[in-house]
């Protein structure tokens, strides 16, 4: 089978497609998974180059990606066919999911083995052109839950601040913070952006055109908003905490970001956690078949061009998901 690995930690050019790698053999509560499309994340960059923690250890070579959408093609044997059934997961399934943070093997093959757990059966018939965002889903989908629901504690009536609301996690936070409450959210993002923006339910705040911290002040006059919730970090993280009301509250997404700053100030300032887990990858199911989380794929690429995709990832500024067509 074709799959994408590294052999040393580097940039784009390092990924190589191998066209003769094994089909794995699946763990006793594993699934064999036929990949479809696997989802790009900044994450995947800053393993491939070492800079990013989970890189620490890495056993190389190395597979790459953690999210993806596929068809059930087998299973291990602690799994019998009752089991399949119970859990949604019988042969011939289409499925999404993302590698739980403590495996460390990569997505962007044809075939994978993958814990049960880590998948959910995607419901309905999908038409074929929209696949795509099932494997971008799990990553930010599961990223905006922690940062809302675990995190944030949005009460009814805030103001939120949203970094990047056109970018992959953005396109969810947006209206998650709208369903946990918050009556204004604010959202920055580059001026061509801006529609797309406002279609989630934000106003936005293009700081390519105007000083995003005068905005905000213009835009709440002079109190602030309650909530930010920081997807960029570090551009925004320090002029953000001038832009919160008393006893707001910072949530900053990068997993290495920096809270002394805010904590020094006497700001709650936090960093979620995923959490994974079948019940949150089902309300992702359901909150994109009832059209809550419009979760745009701006690009599919060939699984062959993975080293041009991890450039536009680098390059920032990616709108909504960019996904590799495993198939092509």
């Amino acid at each position: 089978m074709r799959e994408i690995r590294f052999d040393r930690f580097g940039g784009p050019e390092v990924l190589t497609l191998h066209s003769d790698a094994a089909v794995p053999a699946p763990a006793p509560d594993e699934v064999l998974v036929q990949v479809a499309f696997a989802g790009l994340n900044p994450l995947d960059f800053k393993i491939r180059d070492g800079s990013s923690g989970r890189a620490t250890d890495l056993e190389l070579p190395a597979g790459t990606g953690r999210e993806m959408s596929g068809v059930v093609i087998g299973a291990g044997s602690g799994l019998d066919e009752a089991e399949l059934g119970s859990r949604g997961l019988t042969v011939g399934t289409r499925v999404f999911g993302m590698r739980s943070t403590d495996d460390r093997r990569g997505v962007a093959a044809e075939v994978i083995a993958i814990s049960a757990d880590d998948l959910a059966p995607i419901p309905g018939e999908i038409p074929e052109e929209n696949l795509p965002r099932w494997a971008g889903l799990s990553l930010v989908g599961l990223t905006a839950i922690a940062t809302v629901r675990d995190t944030a504690g949005i009460e009814e009536g805030e103001t939120v601040l949203i970094h990047g609301g056109a970018g992959g996690v953005g396109q969810l936070l947006i209206p998650m913070a709208l369903e946990a409450g918050a009556k204004t959210v604010l959202a920055t993002g580059r001026s061509a952006n801006s529609e797309r923006i406002r279609e989630l339910g934000a106003t936005p705040i293009s700081y390519d055109e105007r000083d995003w911290t005068a905005e905000v002040q213009r835009l709440t006059d002079g109190r602030g908003v309650d909530v930010v919730l920081d997807t960029h970090y570090h551009s925004t993280f320090l002029p953000s905490l001038d832009q919160l009301a008393g006893g707001g509250r910072i949530v900053a997404l990068p997993s290495l970001a920096d809270l002394s700053p805010a904590l020094q100030r006497g700001i709650e300032a936090r960093i979620p956690t995923i959490v994974p887990g079948r019940d949150r990858l089902d309300r992702l199911a359901q909150g994109i078949r009832a059209g809550r989380y419009p979760l745009e794929v701006s690009e599919v690429l060939p699984l062959g061009e993975i080293a041009q995709a991890h450039r536009r990832l680098e390059e920032g500024h990616t709108r909504g998901k960019l996904v590799l067509d495993v198939r092509a």
